[in-house]
């Protein structure tokens, strides 16, 4: 399968903490979705050319290591794939610069701790477009 290709129920999930990447897998995959997922930008970009088709969404932690942050996910795989994709970023920043700065850049913030229910609808609301 090809970059350009579409698989609409594929999701890229980066975040630092593996527990949080294990959980958003395991919840994701109970939905149908299948899931990419790395724990750093610079792991994720390693691995863009294994990634099984066209995300329909990324959902990433805002802060990451090495001052990183999931807005530079959400452009890295936005420009792997050469379109827009939806997305989540994850965060329990509630400032108002961080809801100007989602807004700005077109991606959906939740606040952590992100409850199971708020989560199935940010991200099913996406995917219907």
């Amino acid at each position: 399968m090809t970059a350009s290709e579409p698989q609409v129920r594929l999701i890229v999930v980066v975040d630092d903490d593996p527990s949080i990447v294990e959980g958003l897998a395991m919840v994701l995959e109970a939905w149908d979705f299948q899931v990419f997922t790395a724990l750093t930008v610079d792991d994720l970009a390693s691995r863009l050319a294994d990634m099984p088709g066209v995300p329909g969404l990324v959902l990433a932690d805002h802060f990451l290591p090495g001052n990183r942050t999931g807005a530079e996910v959400v452009e890295l795989v936005r420009g792997h794939v050469g379109r827009p994709v939806p997305a989540i970023i994850l965060t329990g920043d509630t400032t108002p610069e961080r809801q100007a700065e989602a807004a700005a850049a077109g991606y959906r913030l939740l606040h952590k701790p992100v409850q199971v229910p708020a989560l199935r609808a940010a991200v099913e609301e996406l995917f219907r477009g």
